[in-house]
């Protein structure tokens, strides 16, 4: 059978169109948990936040150079850890999305002020850019009694799940 140009030409832009179709998100469908690893430019072991995102904030791991968060399951050496901080009764953590339903702000801090072992720890982790080849430049600013005050520039890259 002899088939034309023009149907050839339609049996690729349906095919196309179906590609992009399925590479868009539909509106309230379940998306795979994104991880963004943020770390201090310029020594990425100093200064670290991860947070794994989905329908919300379902993990937020803070790590920097005045706490060593303690964990019995880590060895007392390795204080470069940090407990899950989502879901703690003791610790509220909220975020704010965009227009376009991006993240930009996580926003995080004790009830009280011995949780944790960090006397009135509260700060945000801020987006201040989209993500431009899977990573965008963010601040951490945290602060707690006894005038611990910090504010730290990250570079975040973000990691999409399965």
């Amino acid at each position: 059978m002899n088939r034309s140009p023009r149907f050839a030409q339609s049996k690729l832009l349906v095919h196309q169109a179906l590609v992009l179709a399925l590479s868009i998100p539909l509106a309230g469908a379940s998306i795979a948990d994104t991880t963004l690893v943020c770390s201090e430019i310029g020594d990425s072991d100093r200064t670290r936040a991860v947070v794994e995102i989905g329908s919300s904030v379902s993990q937020l791991e803070i790590v920097t150079p005045e706490h060593a968060w303690s964990d019995p399951d880590v060895p007392e050496e390795e204080t470069n850890v940090s407990p899950n901080l989502v879901g703690r009764e003791e610790v509220y953590v909220s975020s704010v999305k965009d227009s376009k339903d991006q993240l930009r702000i996580i926003d995080f801090g004790v009830r009280e002020p011995d949780a944790l072992e960090l006397e009135g720890l509260r700060g945000s982790l801020v987006l201040h850019e989209e993500f431009v080849d899977n990573r965008a430049f963010s601040s951490l600013f945290y602060a707690a009694t006894g005038n611990l005050v910090s504010v730290t520039a990250l570079l975040c890259e973000r990691i999409e799940g399965p």
